[in-house]
């Protein structure tokens, strides 16, 4: 008698194969209770034994895929290349890393340029959410694309998304619960180059209806040379500027991201501020620097490393037509909460 395979669990569960991988290695991934009942019964009934994942470079030697970030100075596309490059080399590929610089040109000219390579490039993962430009040149191309990103209405674009809008919700209901009223959110301008931004804040302004003032600053423009971190001096400035405004009281500064963070708080320990005793901090993606700020930075934790592998191993699947791929998997953030969040203070 053969041994059952993962796709006699997923025909039996009725759902498809990924979703019996998700369910089997527990990804924080949105799957009802039903759907997961169904296939542990499944698996129950068949006496199906996950076989481990081996690596197989003489199938697929020489293969290469892309990988495209936008900002090379933030520490999370560089722990999004370290985990992309973990995940293709187990599956037999070499990766190739592009910085565009949140240039749409960049994107462009690096697009025309895979398309262009001999031999051809196998697939290519998007580590941000592509401008509506560069979108129409990848449904041109007929390289298979994986996007690491924002959920997309698009059905040509699978993604491994996040929603950043109940992630903006939880980090400003963190800070509600624990009595702030007066939140300051410090970003880059929060514009369709970066979706996750403009969601977060979404997510903290709906939070923070009736319930808290919100002050956000921002800059016009953003450039990835103005400095040797730009995230980090952006949050930097934009704290000195908030904390220079006559009669403010903002007791908690929320950053756009760790990078962003990590600049509040030179800010504020430059201005003589404790954290949380005077004022809390918290940002957004988990950094593995996070937990060794001084204090560890509150944040949200965006489970980068899990889809970084799920967006390898679906784009395996489009290159080998083993399988249909959803057209989205969205994950839901996680509240890591360390010392730099506090209760609110009557001397606040």
């Amino acid at each position: 008698m053969t041994k059952p395979t993962m796709n006699d669990v997923a025909k039996l569960a009725g759902v498809s194969q990924s979703t019996v991988s998700f369910v089997l290695n527990n990804a924080a991934v949105s799957i009802s209770e039903e759907t997961k009942r169904r296939v542990k019964a499944a698996v129950k009934q068949l006496d199906f034994k996950p076989r481990k994942k081996t690596k197989n470079y003489a199938k697929k030697e020489g293969s290469c895929i892309a990988l495209i970030i936008p900002n090379a100075s933030n520490h999370y596309y560089m722990e999004m290349m370290r985990s992309v490059s973990h995940f293709s080399d187990n599956m037999g590929y070499r990766l190739i890393t592009i910085n565009t610089n949140r240039t749409e040109s960049n994107e462009e000219q690096y697009l025309q340029m895979l398309s262009e390579m001999q031999p051809k490039i196998s697939g290519i993962i998007y580590g941000f959410t592509p401008t509506q430009s560069s979108r129409r040149t990848l449904a041109s191309l007929d390289i298979p694309t994986i996007v690491i990103g924002e959920l997309l209405d698009e059905k040509d674009l699978e993604c491994v998304s996040l929603d950043s809008y109940i992630s903006g919700m939880t980090i400003a209901n963190h800070l509600i619960d624990l009595g702030h009223t007066r939140l300051a959110y410090i970003t880059s301008p929060p514009s369709l180059i970066s979706l996750s931004r403009a969601r977060r804040l979404a997510g903290i302004r709906e939070a923070c209806r009736g319930k808290a003032v919100l002050e956000v600053f921002t800059k016009t423009e953003e450039s990835e040379f103005d400095s040797e971190n730009y995230e980090q001096q952006l949050g930097y400035e934009l704290t000195l500027s908030c904390l220079a405004k006559p009669n403010q009281k903002v007791s908690a500064y929320i950053g756009a991201n760790d990078m962003i963070s990590l600049g509040i708080l030179q800010a504020l320990e430059e201005k003589g501020k404790h954290i949380p005793d005077d004022v809390s901090v918290c940002g957004f993606d988990n950094l593995l620097l996070s937990s060794y700020t001084h204090p560890p930075l509150t944040t949200m934790d965006h489970h980068s490393y899990g889809r970084c592998g799920l967006a390898v191993e679906l784009l395996n699947n489009k290159i080998l037509n083993k399988y249909p791929n959803p057209s989205s998997i969205n994950y839901l953030p996680t509240l890591v909460v360390r010392e730099s969040t506090g209760r609110v203070t009557t001397s606040k």
